[in-house]
């Protein structure tokens, strides 16, 4: 779920040759018209931008491939509530901190393992002691009270929780597998109800899912109720944007995640567009206001104010990614407030704050004080966070702020460096800048709260500590008053607006470009916009 701060442990290296990525490819080319007879029984092959290290974990490209294989509890309906899937039904106490499930019937793993409550039970300690962000659902354990009800037990009332138990992360798995089975097997080879399993995967290349035949356990909401429509679903790797449209156009690939935005324009005529805008925060810019020179609000605006950002991604992403102002709350998040209109490009506005917070320019255009110049870091995951654009765009706000006096140093992390925390501690880093993914406005609590000093939060880029703002985040989670829910979590999105602790740049987005002969993909409209191939079938000429 998390962008950077989470820690995942060793990373496999990414091959990024698109012809060693995408040898084995079915032939074909150009876009396709959609038109011809369905064709069941084959292979759609996919090619996504990011190789995590595991199918199942705590970074959303893990759950991208956790939804292909698991299902959970509930599932978020395009209604937007939440909607049965291996839940049938549920019931809140009177304290809403017991929340009582009751299970679908007849359900199997691919194992063979049954699925129950005792099953449920397995896999909620699982999370509480696997899942580093978990704390942050309020979510404790689980009572398996009979084969076909379990109680999940909550630290805290939690409004957001079915929209949480709906995300990726929190698929079932076979108990007997995670009692049974190597680290390494569960984490390349993961079993559990859903409607692909995985057949093979070879690093650094793809990922193989072959169909579960047996599946009959779809969300209640699902547009196709049965097993998929293909045998395979080929779930390859290519980090390079350009190597991924290139499978498209020439028929390498039905689906492709993320393309160049020089093709956006013909993406949107040739091709089927699926654009998510992912839930949590989005790219935005995260100061540090512990130490250096952004503990003073007014540089921390003046950086700002000295940044053209809507222009910025008007030019680069050429309308493929939106403009977001709001660095606190994804658009896609309940009690999100537009924040787009606030710190227009203003270069007089940047250059008085920096006069009046004392910092003057030397000869060479860049500010001092004190004897030390106004020199910043930015360190941002090159790839698995910051894509070839997102880095295009960065470059762009370097060059834009040295204007005001700012030196600007860009440090672009691979993704084994991002994920060991290299150049990301607090005397490191000026600039924190990334997203966080999370379907639930206490996002304020996963990405503000200090923490203790025995055990500081990580997820905290800003190193933001204030107990009374602290204090209002944790009222608003448990409000149960809608309302009064809304208007809190607005006052806190303006508060850290206001005072430039973080601010927006531009939206997460999970895009999907398939041929039109690729029919029935759709996206889990929870936090994340999941692929689903379940319903996608194949048409052409048999």
């Amino acid at each position: 779920m998390k962008n950077t701060r989470t820690k995942l442990g060793t990373v496999a290296a990414i091959a990024a040759a698109a012809a060693v990525v995408l040898s084995g490819c079915a032939g074909g080319g150009g876009a396709a018209d959609g038109t011809g007879e369905p064709i069941y029984d084959s292979t759609i092959t996919y090619v996504h931008a990011q190789e995590p290290p595991c199918i199942w974990g705590s970074w959303v490209q893990e759950a991208y491939l956790s939804r292909q294989v698991f299902d959970s509890l509930v599932a978020w309906g395009d209604s937007g509530k939440a909607v049965p899937w291996l839940a049938t039904k549920w019931s809140e106490s009177g304290d809403r901190k017991d929340i009582t499930f009751t299970l679908k019937a007849g359900v199997t793993f691919t194992d063979g393992t049954a699925f129950d409550a005792d099953a449920v039970a397995a896999n909620v300690d699982y999370w509480v002691k696997n899942l580093g962000w978990n704390s942050f659902s309020y979510l404790t354990g689980a009572t398996a009270n009979s084969d076909g009800t379990v109680t999940l037990h909550l630290s805290k009332a939690n409004p957001e929780i079915y929209r949480e138990l709906a995300n990726g992360h929190y698929g079932i798995q076979s108990p007997k597998a995670l009692a049974e089975n190597s680290e390494a097997q569960n984490c390349q080879y993961p079993v559990g109800t859903g409607a692909w399993k995985v057949k093979k995967w070879t690093k650094g290349q793809d990922i193989l899912f072959e169909r579960n035949d047996d599946y009959a356990s779809a969300p209640a909401d699902a547009k196709h109720k049965g097993r998929a429509y293909e045998k395979y679903l080929d779930w390859k790797f290519a980090s390079d944007a350009t190597s991924r449209w290139s499978a498209l156009t020439t028929g390498q690939a039905q689906a492709i995640y993320d393309p160049p935005s020089t093709q956006w324009a013909t993406a949107k005529q040739d091709y089927t567009v699926s654009t998510f805008v992912t839930g949590g925060r989005q790219q935005a810019f995260s100061f540090n206001v512990q130490q250096g020179p952004f503990t003073d609000e007014k540089v921390r605006k003046a950086f700002v104010y000295a940044v053209d950002r809507k222009q910025i991604v008007k030019s680069v992403f050429k309308g493929s990614v939106p403009f977001e102002g709001n660095g606190s709350l994804s658009p896609n998040n309940p009690y999100y407030l537009d924040l787009n209109d606030t710190y227009g490009y203003d270069v007089d506005k940047a250059n008085a704050l920096l006069d009046a917070a004392g910092w003057k320019k030397n000869a060479d255009g860049i500010r001092e004080k004190d004897g030390k110049e106004l020199e910043v870091k930015l360190p941002y995951g090159a790839g698995p966070i910051v894509s070839q654009d997102g880095a295009t765009a960065l470059q762009a706000v370097q060059q834009q702020v040295k204007k005001v006096g700012f030196r600007l140093d860009l440090i672009p992390l691979t993704q084994t460096q991002l994920f060991s925390g290299q150049s990301q501690a607090a005397d490191e880093e000026d600039i924190a800048f990334g997203y966080w993914v999370w379907p639930a406005p206490n996002i304020l609590d996963i990405v503000y709260n200090a923490g203790t000093e025995d055990a500081p939060n990580g997820n905290n880029t800003t190193h933001f500590d204030d107990p009374a703002v602290q204090a209002k985040i944790d009222a608003a989670q448990v409000e149960p008053d809608e309302e009064k829910r809304k208007a809190d979590y607005q006052e806190l999105q303006r508060y850290f607006n206001d005072h430039a602790i973080a601010v927006g740049f531009y939206d997460f987005t999970n895009t999907v470009v398939a041929s039109k002969d690729l029919k029935g993909f759709r996206q889990d409209q929870g936090s994340n916009g999941l692929p689903i191939f379940t319903d996608a079938y194949l048409v052409g000429s048999k």
